[in-house]
């Protein structure tokens, strides 16, 4: 049983960082990211416990991590939230709108849920032939609500 989940690590090890080195697009970028954001969610909201400030302060290092695979060094996300149920999910959030025009590009998603279905902008920058995230909102009514 050992054997076959490290074989099982190994093996998602390697399509994650094949998933990021073949996004090359903003599109491409949005579901790597969703992709590793859920797997992010669920390991931390697993792994938490009641009063435990250590298991808080490896999800805020594993996020961390995340971001860097996608924004550029000197970025500074939000502060970490996770639940029961991924903001981010590439088997549930889909892609409703794209708007790229040279350096800049907004790929908009809408996460489908039972009662409350988000959507998101995911705003990238160009620079050197590499596309950066910038910033992830959540959108509604009222406004816009950075999310990353």
């Amino acid at each position: 049983m050992k054997n076959r989940l490290i074989s099982l690590l190994l093996f998602l090890t390697g399509v994650l960082c094949m998933s990021e080195a073949m996004a090359t697009t903003p599109e491409q970028m949005v579901v790597a990211f969703q992709h590793d954001y859920k797997i992010w969610n669920d390991e931390s909201f697993q792994n938490r416990r009641p009063d435990d400030v250590n298991a808080m302060k490896t999800a805020e290092q594993n996020y961390a991590a995340l971001l860097k695979k996608y924004t550029q060094p000197d970025f500074h996300g939000e502060p970490v939230a996770y639940g029961s149920d991924a903001s981010h999910d590439p088997a549930r959030e889909k892609i409703i709108g794209k708007n790229i025009q040279q350096q800049e590009a907004v790929i908009t998603t809408q996460l489908s849920a039972e009662y409350y279905s988000p959507v998101y902008e995911y705003h990238f920058k160009q620079e050197k032939q590499k596309w950066y995230l910038t910033q992830i909102y959540l959108v509604d009514e009222d406004g816009k609500y950075p999310s990353l």
